[in-house]
Parts: structure tokens; C-alpha cells; sequence
């Protein structure tokens, strides 16, 4: 979707399709929007060309506008093409000189001379195959930390959510007519306030909005010329009637922002007593009681302050639905089995779930999210069932390595021991497909059903069929073409001196996660889903400990395969 500046600015750019007379006669309606867009806008047009339009922006130091010679300035011709350089000349009663010429410096403007461009179009004589590309300043980039994306046609950063945010962007309404085209560049303002506030300077905008029809115009004569003038805009301008019209000159865009004000700004935005808090009801393990408490500086204390206040270690407990929305964007978040961040933006330090499947975070954690982001665990806060599980008491308690099982963990670093070892048989699963299975913490089908889907793709998907029909041939054994991986898995096993039954057995759960995602994922009916999830509660009790023994069988079986398939690829 194009955004609302250049849509108004495409407007200006073409011709009419009615109200034709208005049109030609108002040339003066570009410099209202540049007007416009510098007083009231979120974003300002550093380029944009078109059919009836050229904006060109350069920065110039505060002393040189100060104040303003227009008639300097009108003498400037600014060209996408002028960048820097490194400039030889001889003659003129001087020898040879070598100098870097900077790009603005033969603008014709003493005023643009010192200036700093913004926007670069380099051409390349000889060069057939290359097509200007419209550059940004890479001081101006490099500034704010900016990137550019291609399918965004931008260059962005991570807001303070960890959502991608557009600074510059570069517009084009790729017309197939060359001629006809417009593109434009425009910055958020608030960005380019901040950069001109540090580098004193003010927005210089030239300007050129001519309106004519191709093939019905002969002259500018039949009209005056008109001069409109203040301190922060100059442009000539002419109206002939019905015919035609111009308006070309520029316009200086001053920050009210300094230093001191993006200082003060800053402290705002460190200053803990400014800072909001939620409240959350917590186990306060110290008082031994059940409160409702706000997470803030004032009512926590760490562990070394004499205080009858709780300690930042104070569990809170929260429904599990709470992390669905961090395992449903894994390019946003990333989340383990322990911790949650959110890209440039937080971190949560230590999160689990206990027993009775709540899950539980410390409020001194909590209290170092981003308000909104505490209100969203608030949301889902609850009394506590049980206790803190006793992985987070062993880890964060007693600061001991847990000795709880964790099939799930074994079966990641089974994995990623053989992405390493990268043997003929293992196609090596990438880190974000290993990460994305993190194991149930809702009595939810649908939850269910992605982390069986994930585990499969995490485990089964890796075994190669080329690979282990190498092994079969090399153990003397047969097979069929049409045979997957887990049938060519028994037939290894069993050429490696077991019985059928005890292939069989092996291979079973990673028989049975795949039938599942065939059931839950695949093209199943919800019938059958809703069939298959009943199962899975009546014989465990709920899906996330369904899960999980699912999982410690198939730890069970990746084990023994692995070694089976080691052991069978030595062998002569």
C-alpha cells in the first residue's frame, strides 16, 4: 500500500483527468504541499520526481541560513548526480592540482556549498548493464542505525516493540513509461528533526512544479512573472490561463529541536519514577503469603536489602496461553525453554512451567518488560496452584544444574550434534526449525498440533533415504525404491542383527509422531483431530503430558538409531 504523502504527491505529478483548466493553472498547489508536509507532516520528501514535479533536499549548517539569501540560494542547480569525488584540473595559471571535491560545492549557491546532500543518483559512462538506483546518504543511515529491506523498499530499524518500522522509504509508481514515472524519497520527521538538531543544520528544499500539456504549448509570454517571499520561503511563480503554470524555488525547514531538548528527553525516558508499572498477584515465598503487589523499584526488594517487602524473586503464575503469542511469530520472538526475547527490544529472563501447568516468571523479571508488554502477562495472572517447578528451583534457587529430565533438550542436542557431524544419511535441520519446538504448555489441539508438526519436521524430515540406502546395500541388505526414511530405518536395524519385532519397537515413536502430524496437520478432517486428541487425554490426561512422553519415547528412539546408523557406517 502506498503511502498517503506519495499518493498527494502523484496527484501533483500527473495530469488531471478532469477539472483540466484548475489544473494547468495550478502549479502553486505543490508548494502548499511542501508546506504542508514540512509544518504538520510524519514524513518529509527529501527527492521526488516526476512528469511535473522535481523535489531535491540537501541539509546546510544553521550559520549559513542565518539569515536566509534567497537570491543565493535560487541560483543553485542541484543535480541527483553530483556526489563526491575526486577532482583533477590544470591551467588558469596554476599546474596540475588533484583535490576530493564535495558534492554541492559547484551547486552556483555560496550558501549549498557547505551543505551536506542527502540523495545521490550515480551514473556510470561505458557501464550498459547498470541502472541508477536512487542512494541514501550513508551518514544519515549509518546515524540511526537503519537497514535496508528490499520487499519494504526501505531502510528500517526495530521500534522500541520489536516491530520492524519503516524511516526511509523509497516510493516508485513503476509506470511502464520511463518518462511518466514518478519516484520519490521521503524520511520520517521526527528522524530527520533528531539528525538536524545534531548536526545544526536546516532542510533546504528545492522545488519545481511545472504544468503544461505536451504538444499545446508554445510560450511563458502573456503573463508576469510573480515573486512570493518570506523568511523560510522564496519561489517565482506564473499562471497563464487555461494554459499553463510554473512555480520553482525553495523552502527551508527548521528543527525546534537542540542538544539540551533531546537530552532532556532521554532522562525522561531513564527516569524510574516516570516510569509505569503493572501489578501482579504473586507467591511472596519470603512472607510466606499470597499478595497482590505492583512490580516497581519501590514496593521489590533484591535479595541483600533488609526489607519486609517481597523479593524481586517472587514467582508470578499465569495461564499458559500466555506464551502462544510468542510461539506463533518466531521471526519477532525468540523463546527457549527457560527465557523469552523479543527482537532489540527485551528480554525476559527466566520463565517455566510448574506441575500444574501454569507458568511462572519472577516479578523483578517482569519488571524490566516494557509497560504494555506487562500488561499482556497481566492479563493471564493467576493465583498459584503449585509451586515453582523444580527445574527453576534447582537453576535460580539453589543455583545448581537441574536433574530434571528433559527429553526434549536431549533429543535438540541430538540433532544439532548430527547437524555438525553432517554423516550421508542426515539432511541437517536449520537452527530455526530446531528452536521452534518448544513442547506443550496449553491443554490446547491447536497448540498440540503445531509442536507435533514441528517435531516432526525437527526429527523425521532429517533422515535422508539416499543416505541409508547406502547402508542397507552396505549391510547386504534389500530394499524398495518407493520406501521412505522410517521403513528404510527398520530395514537398517534389522540388518544390524535384530529381530523385526525389535525394529519395529525402535522405530515405533517416530512411527507414531509422524502419524500424528498425518492426523492432527496434514489433510485430516477436524473429526478425526478432535478423535485423535481425545485419545491422547483419556490415556495421559492432557495434551502437554501427552506430549511429553511422546517426546522421551522419541528420545528413546533417536538414541539407539543413531548409534545403529554410526555403528552400521563403519562397518567394511
Amino acid at each position: 500500500m502506498k503511502s498517503p504523502i506519495f499518493q498527494q504527491l502523484v496527484k501533483l505529478a500527473y495530469e488531471a483527468n478532469t477539472d483540466m483548466e484548475e489544473w494547468l493553472e495550478g502549479a502553486v498547489q505543490g508548494v502548499q504541499f511542501l508546506e504542508r508536509t514540512c509544518a504538520a507532516g510524519d514524513e518529509i520528501i527529501l527527492f521526488a520526481l516526476g512528469p511535473h514535479c522535481l523535489v531535491h533536499s540537501v541539509l546546510v549548517p544553521q550559520a549559513a541560513v542565518n539569515p536566509p539569501d534567497h537570491e543565493d540560494i535560487s541560483q543553485a542547480h542541484i543535480r541527483s548526480d553530483d556526489t563526491w569525488c575526486i577532482q583533477k584540473i590544470y591551467g588558469g595559471g596554476e599546474g596540475h592540482r588533484i583535490y576530493l571535491e564535495s558534492p554541492l560545492s559547484s551547486s552556483g549557491s555560496q550558501t549549498l556549498a557547505g551543505g551536506e546532500k542527502l540523495i545521490f543518483r550515480r551514473h556510470f559512462e561505458g557501464v550498459k548493464s547498470y541502472h541508477p538506483q536512487l542512494e541514501i546518504s550513508q551518514k544519515l543511515v549509518h546515524a540511526h542505525e537503519l537497514y535496508f529491506m528490499d520487499e519494504r523498499r526501505a531502510y528500517c530499524r526495530l521500534d522500541a516493540h520489536g516491530d520492524i518500522e519503516n524511516v526511509i522509504t523509497l516510493h516508485d509508481d513503476e509506470h511502464s513509461d520511463p518518462h511518466q514515472r514518478v519516484q520519490a524519497v521521503t524520511i520520517r520527521s521526527c528522524d530527520l528533526e533528531v539528525y538536524m538538531a545534531l548536526s545544526e543544520t536546516v532542510l533546504v528544499t528545492q522545488f519545481d512544479f511545472t504544468r503544461f500539456l505536451l504538444g499545446n504549448f508554445s510560450s511563458w509570454d502573456g503573463a508576469k512573472e510573480q515573486i512570493q517571499r518570506d523568511r523560510n520561503l522564496f519561489y517565482r511563480w506564473r499562471v497563464i490561463p487555461n494554459h499553463a503554470s510554473y512555480a520553482n524555488g525553495h523552502l527551508l525547514f527548521y528543527t525546534k529541536l537542540s542538544e539540551d531538548t533531546l537530552v532532556q528527553e532521554w532522562k525522561a525516558e531513564e527516569n524510574s519514577k516516570t516510569k509505569q508499572y503493572a501489578s501482579f498477584k504473586i507467591l511472596d515465598r519470603k512472607n510466606k503469603r499470597q499478595i497482590e503487589t505492583s512490580c516497581g523499584p519501590e514496593h521489590i526488594v533484591n535479595y541483600f536489602t533488609e526489607s519486609e517487602l517481597p523479593l524481586e524473586i517472587s514467582p508470578a503464575f499465569f495461564r499458559p496461553e500466555v506464551l502462544q503469542k510468542y510461539k506463533q511469530d518466531i521471526e519477532k520472538y525468540t523463546i527457549s525453554d527457560r527465557s523469552i526475547s523479543c527482537r532489540g527490544a527485551w528480554d525476559l529472563k527466566s520463565y517455566d512451567i510448574n506441575e500444574a501447568g501454569q507458568v511462572h516468571a519472577y516479578i523483578g523479571d517482569l519488571a524490566k518488560l516494557p509497560f504494555e508488554e506487562q500488561l499482556y502477562w497481566k492479563s493471564f495472572n493467576e493465583w498459584p496452584k503449585g509451586n515453582i517447578s523444580n527445574r527453576a528451583f534447582q537453576n535460580d534457587i539453589l543455583g545448581e544444574v537441574s536433574t530434571e529430565d528433559n527429553p526434549l533438550a536431549e533429543v535438540r542436542r541430538i540433532v544439532a550434534l548430527l547437524n555438525r557431524e553432517a554423516p550421508a544419511w542426515w539432511c541437517p535441520r536449520e537452527d530455526e526449525v530446531i528452536y521452534k519446538v518448544l513442547g506443550c504448555a496449553a491443554d490446547s489441539i491447536e497448540e498440540w498440533g503445531n509442536e507435533i508438526l514441528a517435531f516432526d519436521q525437527m526429527v523425521n524430515e532429517g533422515f535422508r533415504a539416499k543416505g541409508l540406502r547406502l547402508i542397507i546395500e552396505s549391510l547386504g541388505s534389500s530394499y524398495n525404491q518407493k520406501w521412505r526414511s522410517l521403513k528404510l530405518l527398520e530395514v537398517v536395524v534389522v540388518g544390524s542383527e535384530y529381530t523385526e519385532d525389535q525394529a519395529k519397537e525402535m522405530i515405533r515413536p517416530l512411527k507414531e509422531l509422524h502419524n500424528l502430524r498425518t492426523l492432527i496437520k496434514a489433510h485430516s478432517s477436524p473429526n478425526k483431530r478432535q478423535l485423535e486428541a481425545s485419545k491422547a487425554r483419556r490415556t495421559h490426561g492432557t495434551l502437554r503430558d501427552h506430549f511429553q512422553d511422546l517426546a522421551g519415547q522419541v528420545r528413546d528412539s533417536i538414541k539407539q538409531v543413531v548409534l545403529i546408523l554410526r555403528q552400521s557406517a563403519l562397518k567394511p
